[in-house]
C-alpha cells in the first residue's frame, strides 16, 4: 500500500511556481487553523473552552458517563468538536451562535490572508474551501483587492458555482456566521448533496492545498474520502506543534500519492509563497486604499452639503452632525463651504488655518476658494506651494496646482509636469486621470491617449459626473460621435441632474444637431443653476450670441466682450459647428464669430473687439 509522502516547503512552493502545466489549477481548502494568527481560536481551542465551561454545568459524574459514552479523549478534544459543541449548547442551541458571533467580532484577517486572496484575484487559482464561519477571506478579499467574489454561505448558492470559475469563489461548507452556522454533530457528519456535487466538479480540476484542517467535521473529510479521484494529488499542511495528521489523513494522501508539508503557520507559508510569487507587501496599498475611500467620503458628504439649500432638514442635520465631531481641518472646510457669505467664508478659512497651521489638506481647500471664488491668483499660487512643502506627496494638492497651471497661469509644460507626477503619486484616482485625459484632449491633441485616460477614470469610477460628461465632450467635439455623446451627457446627468456643466455641454449638442428650442431650454436651465465657472459662462453667451441672435444678439455680445476683458478663456473648446449653423441661418456678423471663437478658445489677441 502506497504512503503519504513528506514533501519540504521550500519544494512545494518551487513546484508551485514552476509548475508547466497550462491547464493546472489549485485550491485552497482552509480550515480554522488558518484563522488562529487572526485571533480567532481554532476548533481545538474551542472544544477545549467549552468542555472546561461544560464540566462547571453539569455534575462530574453525568460529564464523565457523556465522555466515556462519546468516547471523548480530555487530551484530544478536537476530534470531537461537534459533540462537544452539542452538549455544551444543547440547554439553549441558540447561545452557540451568539458564542460564535462574540468570538469573532472585530477580528482582522493576518497578513497572510492578503496574499491568499492576491492569488485568487490575480490566478487562475481562483477558488477557496473553507470549513470557516468567519469572514476572514471575504474581507482580505474587500481589503486587499478590487475584485468582488462569489460568497457562497449556504447550499442553496452552489448552483451558481461552476468547474471554470471567471471571478473568486469561496465556498463556505458549513455555511456563514449568519446564516444558521453548523456546528452540531448532525450537522457535521453529513455534507449536503448540493456541496457534494459542486465540490466534486471543482476538484476534478483544482488541486486541493489543505491548510489548517484537521479533518475533525466528518462532513468535508468524508466526502474527500469518498472520491476516486482528486485532479493532481492532495497537498497537506500541518504545523509540527500540532504534531502530524491523523491516520484517517494519511490514509487519505496514500491513496491518491499526496503530500504532508510541514509549515510554520498560515501567515509564514503565505509570506514565503508572496516572495516565491514577487508580491509586494501591502502596507502602502492599504493606506492608498483607505485614503481614496476617506476622499470619496467627505466628497460626497461636501457634495450634499453644496446641494443642500440652506435651512432645510438634510442641512440642518448635517450641520449638527459637524458641530459634534472633533475639531480638524476638515471642520473648518465644512463650516466654510457652508457659508454662503464670501468675506465670512473667507474669514472662517484664515482663522482656520492659524488654528492648523500646517495642515495641507486646508491649505489646498483654501487655494482652491481663491481661484474658484476670490479670484484671487498670485494668493492661490502662494497657498498651493504651501500645501505641497508640507506634502510633498499629495496627488490632491499636486493634481490641484497643475489645473490651476493650466487653466488660469496658462503654463502648459509646468502643468503637465505636475499633472503626471499626480498620476505618479496616485495613479488610482479618477479625478486626475480625468483631468489629465482632458488636458490631453485640449492642450496636446493627444486624442488617442486621451481617451484610453478618459475610459481608464470611468473604469476606476463608473459613477463619476464629472468624468463622464468630460468624456461626452471628447465624444461632442472631437470624436462627433454625437449619438455615443448624448448617452453620455444623459448619464452624467442622470448621476448629477444639477451639473451646470454637463447641462450646459449637452444644449451645445441638441443645437447644433438640429434641435434648438430643447437646447434653448437647457441653456436657460444652466444658467439658472447659477454656474461658478467663468469658461461655462461664455460658452452659453456664445450659443445665444451665435444661434439665438434675434433674441440675445448685442446682450449676449456685450456679456461676451465683458467676460473676454476679465481674462475668461475656453481654451480646447469648439465653436465650429455652433457658427456652421449660424452661418446657415443668416447669421449678420460671420466675421465676429470666428473673432470670438479665436479668442475664446485659442486665446487670440481680443483686439478690435
Amino acid at each position: 500500500m502506497n504512503k503519504a509522502r513528506n514533501m519540504s516547503l521550500q519544494t512545494f512552493l518551487s513546484h508551485f511556481i514552476k509548475d508547466e502545466r497550462a491547464d493546472r489549477r489549485y485550491c485552497f481548502i482552509i480550515g480554522a487553523g488558518a484563522s488562529k494568527q487572526s485571533g480567532i481560536p481554532t476548533g481545538g481551542e474551542l472544544a477545549e473552552i467549552w468542555l472546561r465551561e461544560i464540566k462547571e454545568i453539569y455534575p462530574s459524574e453525568d460529564v464523565n458517563q457523556w465522555m466515556k459514552k462519546e468516547g471523548i479523549d480530555e487530551k484530544n478534544p478536537a476530534t470531537h468538536y461537534p459533540q462537544i459543541y452539542d452538549k455544551r449548547f444543547e440547554i439553549d442551541p441558540k447561545e452557540g451562535f451568539f458564542f460564535l458571533a462574540k468570538t469573532m467580532e472585530g477580528r482582522e484577517p493576518s497578513c497572510g490572508y492578503s496574499v491568499l486572496v492576491q492569488i485568487l484575484a490575480n490566478t487562475e487559482h481562483k477558488v477557496a474551501i473553507t470549513t470557516n464561519f468567519d469572514s476572514m477571506i471575504e474581507d482580505a478579499m474587500f481589503t486587499y483587492t478590487q475584485k468582488k467574489p462569489l460568497v457562497c454561505g449556504h447550499e442553496s448558492l452552489t448552483g451558481f458555482i461552476t468547474p471554470m470559475i471567471m471571478r473568486p469563489l469561496i465556498a463556505k461548507i458549513h455555511r456563514d456566521l449568519f446564516y444558521a452556522p453548523k456546528s452540531s454533530s448532525s450537522d457535521t457528519n453529513e455534507l449536503h448533496e448540493s456541496w457534494k456535487k459542486a465540490l466534486t466538479n471543482i476538484l476534478n480540476i483544482y488541486t486541493p492545498l489543505v491548510i489548517g484542517y484537521g479533518g475533525n467535521d466528518g462532513s468535508l473529510m468524508a466526502f474527500l474520502e469518498s472520491l476516486e479521484k482528486i485532479e493532481g494529488s492532495v497537498f497537506w499542511f500541518f504545523r509540527e506543534k500540532d504534531g502530524e495528521p491523523a491516520e484517517k489523513i494519511k490514509n487519505l494522501l496514500a491513496r491518491h500519492n499526496g503530500y504532508l508539508v510541514l509549515i510554520e503557520g498560515f501567515d509564514e507559508m503565505m509570506l514565503q509563497m508572496n516572495t516565491r510569487l514577487s508580491y509586494d507587501l501591502l502596507d502602502g496599498k492599504i493606506i492608498e486604499m483607505a485614503m481614496q475611500r476617506a476622499q470619496r467620503y467627505k466628497d460626497q458628504i461636501e457634495d450634499i452639503q453644496k446641494r443642500e439649500a440652506k435651512g432645510n432638514d438634510t442641512a440642518k442635520a448635517l450641520k449638527e452632525t459637524i458641530g459634534k465631531r472633533k475639531r480638524d481641518w476638515w471642520s473648518v472646510r465644512l463650516d466654510a463651504t457652508s457659508e454662503k457669505d464670501i468675506e465670512k467664508r473667507d474669514k472662517i478659512y484664515t482663522d482656520g488655518i492659524k488654528e492648523f497651521p500646517k495642515s495641507p489638506e486646508l491649505l489646498n481647500s483654501y487655494a482652491i476658494f481663491l481661484w474658484k471664488i476670490k479670484k484671487d491668483y498670485d494668493k492661490v499660487e502662494q497657498y498651493y506651494k504651501k500645501a505641497l512643502e508640507l506634502d510633498p506627496n499629495s496627488a490632491n494638492a499636486t493634481g490641484n496646482y497643475a489645473n490651476f497651471l493650466y487653466e488660469i497661469k496658462k503654463d502648459y509644460d509646468k502643468a503637465e509636469q505636475y499633472y503626471k507626477k499626480a498620476l505618479e503619486l496616485d495613479p488610482n484616482y479618477e479625478i486626475s486621470v480625468g483631468n489629465y485625459a482632458l488636458f490631453l484632449n485640449t492642450i496636446k491633441k493627444d486624442y488617442d491617449k486621451a481617451e484610453q485616460y478618459y475610459k481608464k477614470a470611468l473604469e476606476l469610477d463608473p459613477n463619476s459626473a464629472n468624468v463622464t460628461g468630460g468624456y461626452a465632450n471628447f465624444l461632442n467635439t472631437i470624436k462627433k460621435d454625437y449619438d455615443k455623446a448624448e448617452q453620455y451627457y444623459k448619464k452624467a446627468l442622470e448621476l448629477d441632474p444639477n451639473s451646470a456643466n454637463a447641462t450646459g455641454n449637452y444644449a451645445q449638442l441638441l443645437i447644433i444637431t438640429g434641435r434648438k428650442e430643447k437646447g434653448k431650454k437647457l441653456i436657460e436651465r444652466t444658467f439658472n443653476l447659477k454656474p461658478e465657472v467663468p469658461a461655462l459662462l461664455a460658452e452659453l453667451w456664445f450659443y445665444r450670441y451665435a444661434n439665438f441672435y434675434k433674441e440675445y444678439g448685442e446682450t449676449a455680445y456685450e456679456e461676451l466682450v465683458k467676460l473676454i476683458k476679465a481674462g475668461v478663456r475656453s481654451i480646447g473648446w469648439s465653436f465650429k459647428k455652433n457658427i456652421e449653423l449660424a452661418r446657415k441661418e443668416g447669421h449678420p456678423f460671420i466675421d465676429k464669430l470666428e473673432k470670438l471663437d479665436r479668442i475664446i478658445t485659442e486665446d487670440a489677441p481680443p483686439d478690435n473687439l
